[in-house]
């Protein structure tokens, strides 16, 4: 074997671990969804409000770690034991939360579980950005963001099979899961820096000289926020004009999402070869153009509608990894992914808050029709706007020769 097939081959080896990580360490986020209700309402006897909030505890717990996590990953000498620390924590909180009688208890679970997660999250794409050469930074984000929104896609449907016996079986089976993440960390060679960055101070500075980056989190945070508001509001159109019931739902969002899982390869290489400007901005452009059009749809028409969203979305948010990717140094990979987490995080909590909001403003002077309508136009627009407000900076950028 030459010196150059063990460059090949040593990098797909890692990706294979890297991505079968990844997908495990998603799968418990959505696990819980089909029975919300009777893991936190019916089981602690609170209103919806708190199983909401049960949901979002985990997110912020994400939020507010996340800066701490990246300065853990770029500065620990090895991200394999960040990960296997990590998702040991994670699995323990899903077992409190599976055994304990206390809401209190089970709140504070959630929150840890979140800050763990995300520490995870951030040390695994910080090794996959670690990998392979900048020509092909497109393919290995994409295959691995491809993963990611996978392991959140199948994690639905798994959890309402455990749940059909017993609600809380999810629970622990969430813990085996993350347990059961840790083993392909194992393998994971050490990626640790000779001289590791040890403080913020030292990200911000990166920021300051770098403030690209801006560019991949602003358009993660909008997509997310889009997709929050799909999770949310296009559920409850879903379910009240179109009257579907929660298996025909969940056929709707798994033809959302499953394109935009197997398509975030493909999407990866298009950005290796074009770049990734015109990717980002053609696919968050006509993803907004799409969402508009929601309200207006019924029957085949609004499935086609959920699969293009899925291309689309595929579409912008391959390159868009590889972005924040071309934009890191090695030095402060772990930082730059901690904060596209945040801000993919802080949207996808915002999304379904604004959503709900923008409707709820709406109601008050339409028909509840309209106010579907409307709620997604303006939702809509601001992919829009993202797009047409990004594309001179897109293109500066391109011209800087910084990013593909």
């Amino acid at each position: 074997m030459t010196s150059t097939d063990a460059k090949t081959i040593a990098p797909r080896s890692q990706m294979i671990l890297i991505g079968a990580g990844i997908l495990l360490t998603m799968l418990p986020v959505t696990l819980i969804v089909t029975v919300l209700k009777e893991l936190i309402s019916l089981r602690f006897s609170v209103s919806l409000f708190w199983a909401h909030a049960f949901m979002s505890t985990s997110l912020f717990g994400g939020i507010l770690f996340a800066p701490i996590a990246g300065m853990i990953v770029d500065y620990m000498p090895s991200r394999r034991s960040v990960i296997v620390i990590s998702l040991l924590i994670n699995s323990i909180c899903f077992f409190i939360m599976w055994q304990t009688a206390s809401f209190e208890i089970m709140l504070a679970a959630r929150f840890l579980e979140g800050a763990a997660h995300i520490t995870a999250l951030t040390a695994w794409m910080a090794s996959g950005a670690s990998l392979g050469d900048p020509s092909r930074a497109g393919r290995i984000m994409g295959a691995l963001g491809g993963l990611l929104i996978l392991g959140i896609t199948i994690g639905v449907p798994v959890g309402g099979i455990i749940a059909k016996g017993e609600a809380a079986n999810v629970l622990w089976s969430a813990g085996v899961i993350s347990a059961i993440a840790a083993i392909p960390a194992l393998g994971v060679r050490g990626s640790g820096l000779a001289t590791p960055s040890s403080s913020f101070r030292d990200y911000l500075k990166t920021l300051q000289q770098t403030p690209w980056l801006l560019l991949p989190y602003a358009y993660t945070f909008i997509d997310r926020l889009c997709i929050g508001i799909v999770i949310s509001s296009v559920t409850l159109y879903m379910t009240e004009i179109l009257g579907m019931d929660p298996a025909t739902r969940g056929i709707e969002l798994f033809y959302f999402l499953l394109p935009f899982a197997i398509l975030s390869y493909p999407a990866g290489r298009l950005s290796d070869r074009f770049g990734r400007i015109w990717p980002m901005a053609i696919g968050t452009l006509f993803f907004g153009v799409v969402y508009t059009m929601y309200g207006y749809a019924e029957g085949i028409t609004f499935s086609i509608l959920m699969v293009v969203s899925g291309i689309l979305c595929a579409l912008m948010f391959a390159p868009n990894l590889a972005m924040c990717r071309d934009l890191s140094s090695e030095e402060q990979k772990g930082s730059a992914f901690a904060g596209y987490n945040v801000a993919g995080s802080l949207g996808f909590a915002v999304g379904p808050l604004l959503g709900g909001s923008i409707y709820a403003w709406l109601i008050t002077s339409n028909d509840q029709l309209e106010a579907f309508r409307q709620t997604f136009i303006i939702a809509g627009s601001f992919e829009i706007l993202c797009a047409i407000i990004s594309l001179p900076f897109l293109i500066k950028l391109y011209r800087s020769k910084l990013a593909r």
